[in-house]
């Protein structure tokens, strides 16, 4: 089997040749002008991962927000390392301000200040009137002809849920959504409408491209966040529609979630996407691979298991070990993904983790043959 192969057989849970070898957002290997590609530490080891792998090509969705776009102002400074960008965001009940800080040789951005703080700001964000135009897929063409057969386009889609937490800061958004619920789900709603109208567009767009979707956003509803009852107010509810397009265009869904997952198990499936990523054992999460294996075998595909942790701190020995033990709980029968749960963020990869990759990718050859 190739790699697209491989991957599609084991997120329809049957039994490829052996199990998918995936390094999460690593797999953007093949693609010249990423982060990870800039920094000469990665070099050999993106190189051995674009020829080992089998990839999910990290990908998205472009689109414009009419009502945002000529209402944004934008500027950014420049202290040392750091990079710090400020978005004032005007409503038609005033400002709403975001505030950012990028660091030199780190691999993410910050959020010092969210946009939504206090109950005027809720006011002032329902009073924009969001939407989409401008959606575009097509540039995904170039990224599709580069990867050929090693792999598939991997779309992320960000569901009301992610973009509504991220607007607010975390736990000001959890304390809302128990005390302040009814706005917290008109501002779903609102987001789910135009979501809606963004993933439709671009599945007409995706036509005939080997492509799975990515749902981004669960994970912030699972426990100790939420009760489980409110994963399905504001997940399910909106997942599931996200869900049934995706199938009835023809392609495959995987969705992601850190953290503990065992008593929501039961939503993800009732979402009926093919793959859940990326399972985390204790004690970042809440149930063994063994587990999860045992009730979504069939049903969905598991993808995940080692965590970056065991990557950056173990030996070749311990994560081959790690490895052997993930293929045996979860490997049997198909409908399993081995991926590391992160990757490394900053540019000076170690010696250490870089070698511990290695050892993962070339176990996970090893004992994942069917």
């Amino acid at each position: 089997m190739n790699s697209k192969e491989r991957i599609l057989t084991a997120l329809k849970c049957k039994t490829p040749d052996r199990v998918p070898v995936s390094t999460y957002e690593l797999d953007n290997a093949p693609v010249n002008n990423t982060w990870e590609r800039r920094q000469p530490a990665f070099t050999k080891l993106m190189d051995f991962i674009e020829t080992r792998c089998d990839l999910f090509l990290p990908s998205g969705i472009r689109w414009v927000d009419p009502s945002q776009e000529k209402n944004l102002v934008i500027t950014t400074r420049k202290e040392g390392i750091h990079t710090f960008t400020e978005v004032i965001w005007k409503t038609p009940k005033g400002d709403l301000i975001k505030k950012t800080r990028a660091d030199e040789g780190i691999g993410t951005v910050w959020t010092l200040e969210h946009f939504v703080k206090t109950d005027e700001d809720i006011e002032r964000i329902l009073s924009v009137p969001l939407s989409a135009e401008k959606v575009n897929c097509f540039h995904l063409k170039e990224s599709e002809k580069i990867l050929g057969d090693r792999g598939v386009l991997f779309v992320g889609f960000d569901d009301p849920l992610c973009i509504a937490a991220e607007i607010l800061e975390f736990g000001e958004f959890t304390v809302r959504v128990f005390t302040d619920f009814e706005r917290i789900k008109l501002l779903m709603d609102r987001l789910h409408e135009r979501q809606t109208y963004i993933l439709g567009e671009a599945l007409k767009q995706l036509k005939g491209m080997n492509a799975v979707i990515r749902l981004v956003g669960p994970e912030y509803a699972t426990p100790p966040y939420m009760p489980p009852e409110m994963f399905h107010k504001l997940v399910c509810e909106y997942d599931k529609t996200y869900i049934r397009m995706i199938k009835e265009a023809g392609f495959m869904t995987r969705v992601h979630s850190h953290g503990k997952i065992a008593k929501v198990l039961d939503h993800f499936l009732e979402l009926g996407a093919d793959a859940l990523d990326p399972v985390e054992p204790p004690t970042q999460g809440d149930i063994t691979l063994s587990d999860a294996k045992k009730k979504c075998a069939g049903r969905m595909c598991l993808c995940g298991g080692v965590e970056l942790v065991d990557l950056e701190n173990g030996t070749p020995q311990s994560v081959e070990k790690l490895v052997k033990d993930c293929m045996e709980q979860a490997k049997s029968e198909g409908g399993y993904i081995i991926l590391p749960t992160a990757c490394p963020i900053n540019s000076d990869l170690s010696p250490k983790t870089e070698q511990n990759y290695y050892a993962f990718i070339e176990s996970a050859i090893k004992y994942g043959g069917y």
